[in-house]
């Protein structure tokens, strides 16, 4: 049974979710800055068709500008977002605890910082495998993140294991939205997956168009013709959420480089303007 705190906190996360799709699925453009990054955005759609997907969201203001924000993109490593939101859910419910030793000694602490930090695929698995990629899936769905997908299938094993992983560039954003707004999590957790997100270490991708000037909790995602970024933007006070997912690659290390630079320098025009 749903007690009725737990009622009224799923009604509030169905509500965000309900809310967050409406205001993304069109741009909410404020100001002239906002017009300004869209037209650049723009402009890279034409010269990258099909191949861009992206959401900006003012936390200040509530100002979004987006494009492709519904499009469905293999998430690469992304996934690790919602991963994470799915074991630190346990580790509030008490299920789990970040000090529970994982089959090689290490903690699930340990690797979760490897999963976030480095984007380490075994530790990320593993975790997975703890708690059920089908569980994961429903769990996720649960929460109103419909578009995000692990495609899990149960081999003869008796195990499930991961089938095509996919999201959209309006979900990540939702998703980090919540967990800065703490909506996700308890505070201690909220606290703990930021600072992973604080502490990434490849810094391959939007932070090339970005000045020192801001500060950037996130997660990447890298394939050979698929390369994404997506996180908090902090400057002078003021938060951001933006997610940068791209496809349609022949190697996707290079050829998003300009892509990742145009970007970066748009929205650091917008961070300048407000």
């Amino acid at each position: 049974a749903v007690d009725e705190g737990t009622a009224e906190v799923l009604e509030t996360d169905e509500t965000s979710i309900a809310e967050a799709n409406a205001i993304l699925q069109s741009s909410t453009i404020m100001t002239t800055a906002g017009e300004d990054l869209a037209a650049d955005l723009d402009e890279l759609n034409a010269a990258y068709p099909d191949q861009l997907g992206f959401v900006l969201i003012n936390e200040q203001t509530g100002e979004a500008i987006t494009t492709n924000e519904s499009r469905v993109f293999t998430s690469a490593s992304l996934y690790k977002l919602f991963l994470t939101y799915a074991i630190l859910t346990q580790v509030d419910a008490g299920t789990l605890s970040l000090e529970d030793q994982m089959a090689d000694g290490a903690t699930i602490d340990d690797y979760l910082t490897s999963t976030i930090t480095v984007s380490d695929n075994e530790t990320a698995k593993e975790l997975a495998y703890l708690i059920g990629w089908d569980n994961i899936e429903t769990f996720i769905h649960d929460q109103g993140f419909v578009s995000t997908s692990f495609n899990p299938y149960l081999e003869s094993d008796g195990v499930y294991y991961n089938g095509d992983l996919e999201t959209t560039p309006a979900e990540v954003a939702f998703l980090l939205e919540r967990l800065l707004d703490g909506e996700l999590l308890s505070e201690s957790s909220t606290e703990y997956f930021l600072g992973l997100l604080g502490d990434q270490q490849l810094v391959y991708a939007l932070n090339i168009g970005l000045t020192d000037e801001v500060t950037f909790a996130h997660k990447t995602g890298l394939l050979t013709d698929v390369s994404h970024d997506a996180g908090i933007l902090s400057m002078d006070g003021q938060n951001y959420i933006v997610a940068v997912l791209t496809d349609g690659w022949l190697n996707a290390t290079d050829d998003a480089t300009p892509v990742f630079e145009g970007i970066g320098s748009a929205v650091m025009t917008y961070l300048y303007a407000q």
